[in-house]
């Protein structure tokens, strides 16, 4: 029995001698070939199908990848807080206590916090700044959630406070995917 044996291919080496990454690859493919002539009609069917699903994963990937928009928060809450003389450590703990209560609701995204400098000439002692994803999720927390409502009643005796809810129209800020 006579087995055709292909010639070699011509080898393309870079300056440090190895061939570049396509050029292995493609010469592994021409090699190949002896190895899927051998195989039966099943094999190769099977063959055809698992390089089907290989390139539409890849295909699919990319599409989905082209049609991702991340999602963006559009709803802030804006408190400022008043704290009454000798309740500072009191309100602390009780704001720390409700902040903690929030990064658990559904919807929840970030809340940053500033304390004022100046605390006898300030308009405010602390702002509160707090993002959710949509309205309802801050509604759902401050409607329906008792433990909230018995946080507010616990700040009430310490501070006063004012909210006003936001929805952010134009967001100049630069943004960066980490993929």
């Amino acid at each position: 029995i006579f087995v055709h044996k292909p010639p070699p291919l011509p080898v393309v080496r870079h300056s440090r001698g190895r061939q570049p990454a396509m050029s292995r690859f493609l010469a592994w493919c021409y090699r190949t070939h002896h190895w899927y002539d051998d195989l039966g009609v099943g094999e190769k069917g099977m063959v055809w199908m698992s390089m089907g699903m290989l390139a539409g994963t890849a295909y699919g990937t990319w599409e989905r990848r082209l049609k991702y928009k991340p999602p963006e928060s559009d709803f802030l809450v804006a408190t400022i807080y008043n704290v009454k003389e000798g309740k500072k450590k009191e309100f602390e703990n009780t704001w720390s206590d409700a902040a903690r209560l929030a990064q658990r609701q559904p919807g929840y995204e970030w809340t940053k916090t500033y304390k004022t400098l100046d605390w006898d000439d300030a308009a405010f002692h602390y702002i509160s700044f707090r993002m959710w994803n949509e309205e309802m999720s801050c509604r759902r927390m401050l409607d329906f959630d008792r433990t909230w409502k018995e946080l507010q009643r616990r700040l009430a005796e310490v501070c006063t406070q004012e909210n006003a809810a936001y929805r952010v129209v134009v967001d100049d800020s630069v943004r960066r995917m980490i993929e």
